[in-house]
């Protein structure tokens, strides 16, 4: 398995626990500590899942591009977190909880075209891939 795909199903789960932790927070069922450990723990993998990405050869765009977009969410979403903490105002920690929903839809957005996009280098590695690689199916 390539380290783009594996770093990606990581910090999906990482960011199903992280979810798990802020709604336990949300209820006050714990205190805020591992809330934001996890959370800072999520943003360095998320920030190693999008260098793999980077880096990954053959090339697959749409995989940079929603990378960058988690990464940029989740630093926005520190920010949101600090905020909410610091003035205790709802309506940032209402937009903390949007921002946290698009970073889980762009996470599950993310790990689909990534088993899309494994699939496809699988089947154009194996001879009958490269067997049928220019022809047409029309």
């Amino acid at each position: 398995m390539r380290a783009g795909p594996l770093l990606l199903r990581v910090t999906s789960a990482v960011l199903g626990f992280q979810l798990l932790l802020g709604g336990l927070l949300t209820f006050a069922f714990i205190s805020s500590e591992a809330h934001i450990v996890t959370g800072f723990v999520l943003f360095i993998l998320a920030i190693a899942t999008m260098v793999a990405w980077l880096a990954a050869k053959p090339s697959f765009r749409p995989m940079k591009v929603v990378t960058v977009v988690i990464v940029v969410l989740i630093l926005l979403q520190i920010i949101l977190g600090e905020s909410t903490l610091n003035s205790g105002n709802q309506a940032v920690a209402f937009l903390h909880f949007l921002n946290a929903l698009a970073i889980f839809g762009a996470t599950i957005s993310g790990s689909f075209m990534a088993m899309r996009w494994e699939k496809m280098t699988k089947a154009n590695a194996s001879p009958e891939g490269n067997a049928n690689a220019g022809r047409s199916s029309a």
